[in-house]
């Protein structure tokens, strides 16, 4: 993945509006897996996430859906929305056969970014 390509996709999930990103997971990955990415226990917070009068997350919260948009995108981008779905809930050889999603939910950004670039760019470095 060109250098641009992923300083954009940081950028969008720097910059965009928490509830536009939750909607957006929604839409594409499941409000299940937005509310495991997220860590929360509440089932129907996804939902209320994504309404722009919506409340917002906690901070914490907010962090994780925001690297987990990243690493959605990353892998959406390269390719397609079926894929990247199918490697955030799959185990992983680059993750110690653990599921990225889990890296999400504990905030492992180096960790679970390197795993989805290094996939992209079919490279072995995570």
């Amino acid at each position: 993945m060109e250098a641009t390509v992923r300083n954009l996709i940081h950028v969008d999930s720097t910059r965009m509006n928490i509830h536009d990103i939750v909607r957006e997971l929604n839409k594409n990955v499941g409000t299940t897996i937005v509310q495991s990415m997220a860590g929360v226990k509440d089932r129907t917070s996804p939902t209320k996430w994504a309404k722009p009068d919506g409340p917002e997350p906690r901070p914490d919260v907010e962090t994780r859906l925001r690297l987990g948009y990243r690493v959605w995108r990353t892998l959406e981008q390269a390719d397609g929305k079926n894929l990247a779905l199918a490697w955030i809930m799959g185990a992983n050889p680059r993750l110690n056969e653990e599921l990225p999603v889990l890296f999400i939910q504990k905030n492992l950004a180096r960790d679970v970014i390197g795993a989805a670039e290094a996939f992209v760019n079919d490279t072995f470095a995570a």
